[in-house]
């Protein structure tokens, strides 16, 4: 593992490119002290695959906003840009995302037995869910989210995840290291059992953005390798199976 446990939110953002700040102590839009000032950041990947990035059409935006958010929704009366729901971080713009207000993605909580399926991320080097973003449609909605989370692991992994599966999570990613003021990331997640697959059809290959993929037991998870969102996962997982 490259990251070593204890590793901080604000480390571990700003390994990833966005400005050296730390997430500010009040998480409410309503009591933010006078004089707060993100910082803006836009990644030059999201101004290469966005062209209109910096001019967008705010109403479309903050109509597209409404549409797709899981959560009531407040916009910024100076720049007319939808605000963060889970408050402040800091940094303003799209960050790494491509869309201000939700980016949505999903992921794949894939269990065999009393064991999880994790990969060790290239960016950050922490364990985690295979996943990703939703593909967009052209009609402006998105894919199917269990699709996507069946099309991530098989991307990440190698593994085509056919078996029963239940949500267990749909909302927002309120401490993902991509958030910014003005877009962020609400996640579905699927648990996904593959008990019934053969084993010669579970020997996962790490691909695409992984490092590393293996089983893992699921009940004895070093939680101090995961983001805080996916531990939040990892424990309704846990939960999940136990019953």
């Amino acid at each position: 593992m490259k990251l070593a446990p204890g590793t901080d939110f604000q480390a571990l953002r700003t390994g990833m490119g966005y400005p050296d700040v730390p997430l500010p102590d009040e998480r409410d839009w309503s009591s933010l002290p006078p004089g707060y000032e993100a910082i803006e950041y836009t990644a030059r990947s999201v101004k290469r695959a966005m062209p209109d990035w910096k001019n967008p059409d705010l109403e479309a935006v903050w109509a597209r906003a409404q549409r797709l958010s899981s959560r009531s929704l407040l916009r910024d009366t100076v720049t007319g840009r939808p605000l963060n729901p889970a408050g402040p971080t800091g940094v303003s713009g799209h960050g790494r995302l491509r869309y201000l207000g939700p980016n949505w993605t999903a992921d794949g909580l894939v269990t065999r037995d009393d064991k999880v399926l994790l990969i060790e991320r290239s960016d950050t080097g922490q364990l985690a869910f295979p996943g990703g973003f939703l593909d967009p449609l052209p009609n402006g909605e998105y894919e199917d989210p269990l699709k996507a989370a069946v099309r991530e692991v098989y991307e990440e992994t190698g593994i085509r995840a056919v078996g029963t599966t239940a949500l267990v999570y749909s909302g927002m990613a309120a401490l993902s290291l991509r958030n910014t003021d003005n877009a962020w990331i609400e996640n579905n997640a699927y648990h996904i059992d593959v008990s019934q697959t053969p084993s010669d059809l579970l020997v996962p290959r790490a691909k695409d953005d992984a490092i590393s993929a293996a089983w893992f037991p699921l009940f004895e998870l070093d939680f101090s390798l995961m983001s805080d969102d996916h531990v939040e996962n990892a424990m309704m997982l846990q939960s999940q199976v136990r019953q």
